[in-house]
């Protein structure tokens, strides 16, 4: 019952042609109103999305010179989802009061610019960043326990009848910690953690979008071609020191526990040290290369250790791969699936390069 329903509600909201776009002559137009209200309701990104920004707000405020970019990012990572939503959510749609006009007037280019230029990461991966300046990213128990008390109040209340469709959290589901590992190194911090979140939006489109742009920007041409190519048999190797602990949030006790990596990790990430270890038994994943949160954090360790960089080697199918000459590649895959999927005239400027937001 409940699946049918479901199906019947999705195809009469395609047949309307969405919120902004003329209505579809079979539907009628209050029915089709109705539908769109009801599934903004129920669909939730609309409620976590406010209770994302507002509680950033709040972050940004009392953290701004730690996080002086950021509130900005966040809008326009939100405003963007919701753009590209199946039923497409204008920004002011994510406030219910005179708060949304207050802060359009202080950030106004996430208003402005959200249908034009492109997020660099996800809302998630934001906060993240933010969270690991605010705690110092050796604090690892702090970090979490700080992370999990702010995903708890972010969190939205499932409907009553949830469905895939209808439930849309914009929480990563996994972190993952990683750092190289040198001996007899002198410092405050030798070895330094990098923080990375598994993709945080739901929907094929959406995570097909998230990944080729961060195969653009802001992930290293080595993440980005393992990434890009693992179905034609990319992958990278590091050195075994680099180590890679992953944590899946656990909600009935707010604690993040220790989660071994999927096939897909270890597939194109290898000679990592992972823990815990592989458990799995190579079966195949059923969500897409660079979903997972082991992927964000060891580009941003790449992009921040050159000496690790240059011992990293890129491999497909036939050897070792000169990445210098393969650069190409990785951005023409990435235009592509971009062009087919976002809306079409927006995004791309003459020559298919794209505009990115930086705040």
């Amino acid at each position: 019952m409940c699946r049918v329903a479901f199906f019947s509600l999705s195809a009469e909201l395609r047949t309307a042609a969405m919120a902004h776009n003329p209505p579809a002559k079979t539907l009628d137009p209050r029915r089709q109103e109705l539908l769109i209200k009801k599934y903004k309701d129920e669909g939730s990104l609309v409620k976590s999305g406010n209770r994302f920004i507002l509680k950033f707000l709040k972050i940004y405020t009392e953290h701004i010179t730690l996080v002086r970019g950021h509130m900005a990012e966040v809008l326009h990572s939100i405003f963007f989802l919701g753009n590209i939503n199946d039923v497409k959510i204008d920004p002011m749609e994510f406030f219910t009061d005179i708060v949304g006009e207050e802060i359009k007037k202080k950030f106004p280019e996430a208003f402005e610019k959200y249908d034009t230029h492109l997020p660099t990461r996800t809302p998630f991966s934001i906060l993240l960043d933010a969270v690991v300046l605010i705690k110092g990213n050796q604090n690892q128990k702090d970090v979490m326990e700080y992370l999990s008390a702010l995903l708890k109040e972010l969190s939205v209340p499932k409907p009553k009848k949830a469905t895939h469709s209808n439930y849309y959290t914009l929480e990563a589901t996994v972190i993952c910690m990683c750092h190289y590992e040198r001996n007899g190194l002198k410092g405050l911090n030798p070895n330094p953690n990098f923080y990375g979140g598994s993709l945080s939006c739901k929907g094929l489109k959406e995570r097909k979008v998230m990944i080729a742009l961060s195969c653009l920007e802001p992930w290293t041409p080595a993440v980005a071609y393992a990434v890009a190519f693992a179905d034609e048999g990319a992958y990278i190797k590091l050195p075994k020191d680099v180590i890679s602990e992953a944590f899946q949030r656990d909600l009935k006790t707010d604690s993040y526990l220790e989660k071994a990596p999927c096939t897909n990790c270890i597939t194109i990430f290898r000679g990592v040290s992972f823990k815990p270890c592989y458990t799995g038994n190579n079966k195949k994943e059923l969500w897409p290369y660079g979903n997972c949160a082991e992927t964000e954090s060891l580009s941003k360790l790449l992009k921040a250790d050159l000496t690790l960089r240059g011992q990293v080697e890129v491999h497909n199918k036939t050897g070792i791969v000169h990445l210098d000459l393969e650069t190409h590649q990785i951005h023409s895959k990435a235009t592509e699936t971009l062009v087919e999927e976002l809306p079409k005239g927006r995004f791309v400027v003459p020559s298919n390069v794209f505009q990115f937001f930086y705040s």
